[in-house]
């Protein structure tokens, strides 16, 4: 139902959508639905193109989502290539933060079958710029990221959050506890420092109330939003009433984990079930440690 619900979806949209890229006047920022506007989300209203408040009501838990923008697109196919390489079954959202990455996932990516649904937030031409990091914009555009998982949990809805500059090599729900309100991965093997671009949710009342507590403290947060999740996520009361699984980082390999040892990813034990390439700026640092790695699996050409 959902691969169907996703064609029928772009392809009414896409008619019209890919002739003219409608400007975005201040009559069309809000939501159609009753979801509490957020100032950083500007959903657009324009009949042309998918909107989060639009299609959240139609989606299955536990849902997978990404974001896009036309600086980390190649990584996100890379993503999304791992994920059709080993016959995973999610139920994928693409939040693209510009037309540009919308106009290319919408229009389908070659080599690719998965099925997945794509829904834009902003009408810039491209958010390229923005990649940049330690930016306002950067800034910008990793903290948004909060307000869409929490549009997923008000609604009723499990949500896993995958960073585009992932790749998985495993089912990575096989090693989630049923009991867990929240799940993360961790960036070091000694030591925790949560790490929020691979997150786990589950849409229970303490885990809102923490997102929204995690939303108001993003504003002191120069660097993202990693800093003021690892703040909130250790404060007393959330402590006792969130029940938190903190993955292996064996598993769920960081960048610099990953780099402590040139044992090829396949002959790792354990397994790993993901590798994140960070710890490194820049897309081409991160492409490159992928290819090197033998983990980059966008088919040439």
């Amino acid at each position: 139902m959902f691969a169907l619900f996703v064609l029928s979806c772009i392809s009414l949209k896409l008619l019209h959508a890919l002739d003219s890229w409608p400007t975005a006047t201040a009559s069309q920022v809000a939501p159609k639905s009753n979801f509490r506007y957020h100032p950083l989300i500007h959903w657009m209203d324009n009949g042309s193109f998918l909107t989060l408040p639009e299609v959240v009501s139609s989606l299955e838990s536990p849902v997978v989502m990404m974001t896009a923008n036309r600086g980390f697109l190649d990584l996100l196919h890379n993503l999304l290539f791992s994920i059709q390489r080993f016959h995973l079954r999610m139920n994928l959202v693409i939040v693209c933060e510009d037309k540009s990455s919308y106009r290319n996932l919408s229009n389908g990516v070659r080599g690719l079958s998965i099925p997945y649904l794509v829904v834009l937030t902003h009408l810039n031409e491209s958010v390229r710029n923005a990649t940049r990091y330690g930016s306002a914009n950067y800034l910008d555009l990793v903290q948004k990221k909060v307000s869409y998982l929490k549009l997923f949990v008000e609604s009723g809805l499990d949500v896993l959050y995958i960073d585009a500059d992932i790749v998985l090599l495993g089912d990575p729900f096989r090693h989630f506890e049923k009991k867990a309100d929240l799940i993360v991965a961790n960036e070091y093997r000694k030591g925790n420092n949560f790490c929020t671009c691979f997150l786990f949710l589950r849409a229970k009342r303490i885990v809102r109330t923490f997102l929204d507590e995690w939303l108001g403290a993003l504003p002191n947060d120069t660097r993202g939003n990693q800093k003021t999740f690892n703040k909130v996520i250790r404060r007393d009361d959330f402590k006792k009433q969130i029940t938190k699984q903190v993955l292996p980082a064996n598993v769920f390999v960081s960048g610099m984990t990953f780099r402590e040892s040139t044992t090829p990813w396949r002959k790792r034990k354990p397994q790993p079930a993901l590798v994140h390439a960070n710890w490194m700026i820049g897309r081409e640092n991160k492409r490159g440690m992928f290819k090197q790695a033998g983990l980059w699996f966008v088919p040439k050409g």
